[in-house]
């Protein structure tokens, strides 16, 4: 089994280091320096390639910066659901021998590090949108995301309250957290009077554009148990994957995050039940409603309501599942590339117990989704106290 050994994140939004190499060297001392080791112990290297400064062998330049030459670097390439990616490649790499401690980092600084239309038409350009189906209509990735919106309300009566109760919930919960981007509370009048981006996607449902990301180091379970910080468990991951482009999917309103789920579960002999928070890809307020419900939390259409009633806030009524305890994409914020490290380093410090005033009673078992382009592909990470 694999383990979590160590962590790093800095706080998000607009970064004071001076290029993304620099964001991911700190990042990196400080993951290494959590577990009690030090650089010279890292043999192989994950990252994500930023959008504010992409390399063609991404891993390769990000070792030679730390002045490292790693066995292993590898540039992993799947959107949101990157960090359980790094994290079964990690799995794979120590269970065969080739590496015995992984640093993961993912990190990108679309506000520092370069102009807004240069990421926004660096965005347009890589994005998912289809260069030749979709993009000469002219739709941003908002607007896609928007239409899974209108399609949702349509079929399941879904309304703007629903998805202002997402947006609310997630500030609330980043009101506790140092580093998120915005920490600034705000109601439904102040929600329903922020600008209209896509209709029905107001500004509020839209996650920000922030500096961030984060790092982790994975070794052997048992290795970890003699190192610094507390380890977390690796249980299961699992994977799925539908369409690149929003036009080739098979329906507007449900896609694959269960199935992801249901493998990860069944690799870990462990039901829904088990979970005691979920951390849940929230690009925009309508992804949490449709993850949510794909990912069997709740019946189709009634994850706005679900919300309305409290049942995912961390002190919800008994039996309710704690989402987001960090405030997720929508206000902890999304450092483009590397966004969904968050919610991983969320639930490794919920179930270190180190969360102070966010922190759950019960923490045992964590659930921790991401997702790559518009629905498109997704994966899940099922982790454990140790």
């Amino acid at each position: 089994m694999a383990a979590i050994a160590g962590i790093a994140e800095l706080p998000q939004g607009r970064s004071d280091l001076p290029n993304t190499m620099a964001l991911h060297q700190r990042l990196a001392q400080m993951a290494v320096a959590d577990a009690g080791l030090a650089l010279k112990d890292v043999d192989a290297i994950l990252t994500v390639s930023p959008r504010a400064d992409p390399y063609l062998i991404h891993a390769t330049g990000v070792a030679e910066h730390l002045g490292l030459q790693p066995a292993v670097t590898l540039t992993v390439e799947a959107g949101g659901a990157a960090p359980a990616t790094m994290v079964e490649a990690a799995r794979g790499l120590i269970a065969s021998g080739t590496a015995h401690t992984v640093l993961c980092i993912a990190a990108d600084m679309p506000l520092g590090g370069v102009t807004r239309n240069t990421y926004v038409n660096t965005l347009a350009e890589v994005g998912p949108v289809h260069p030749d189906l979709e993009r000469p209509y002219g739709p941003s990735v908002p607007a896609m995301f928007a239409l899974v919106a209108r399609a949702h309300m349509d079929r399941y009566g879904t309304k703007p309250e629903h998805l202002a109760a997402v947006a609310i919930q997630n500030r609330r919960a980043a009101m506790r957290h140092p580093n998120a981007h915005y920490r600034e509370a705000f109601d439904i009048a102040a929600y329903l009077a922020s600008k209209m981006i896509a209709d029905p996607l107001r500004l509020l449902d839209c996650a920000p554009v922030s500096d961030g990301g984060g790092a982790f180091v994975v070794t052997s379970a048992e290795r970890a148990r003699h190192l610094r910080a507390k380890p977390v468990d690796v249980l299961a991951t699992g994977f799925s994957s539908g369409h690149m482009h929003l036009s080739a999917a098979a329906s507007l309103t449900g896609f694959g995050a269960g199935e992801a789920l249901e493998r990860a579960l069944a690799h870990a002999h462990l039901s829904r039940d088990s979970l005691d928070m979920a951390m849940v890809y929230d690009c925009f307020t309508i992804a949490m409603l449709v993850n949510l419900e794909d990912l069997g939390f709740v019946a189709k259409g009634e994850a706005g309501p679900a919300f309305v009633d409290g049942l995912f806030e961390p002190e919800g009524i008994s039996g309710s599942l704690a989402v987001n305890t960090h405030g997720g994409l929508l206000s902890h914020g999304h450092p483009a590339r590397a966004g969904g490290m968050g919610h991983l380093i969320e639930a490794v410090v919920q179930l270190r117990r180190e969360a102070d005033a966010r922190q759950l009673d019960k923490a045992d078992i964590a659930m921790v989704h991401g997702m790559g382009g518009v629905f498109a592909t997704h994966g899940v990470l099922l982790l454990g106290a140790s």
